[in-house]
């Protein structure tokens, strides 16, 4: 099963990103980023292009450090 939130949180990690820098490079609040991480509000499709974006990463890595038991 992939957790999009758990591969958003290991980029941004990865890279050393802090949530703010990524929700205002994403178009979003760094509330509305936060609500989405914590399973609060729904990460859309759509919105996972500006978040790719904003972490410098493709979509598929996203989803790939999102999987279970990766590490």
């Amino acid at each position: 099963m992939v957790s999009v939130a758990k591969g958003i949180k290991r980029n941004m990690q990865k890279k050393g990103m802090m949530q703010k820098a990524v929700a205002e490079r994403a178009g979003f609040t760094e509330q509305q980023l936060c609500d989405m991480l914590a399973g609060r509000k729904v990460i859309r499709a759509e919105y996972m292009p500006a978040i790719s974006k904003a972490l410098g990463v493709q979509i598929s890595e996203i989803y790939d450090a999102g999987r279970d038991g990766d590490s």
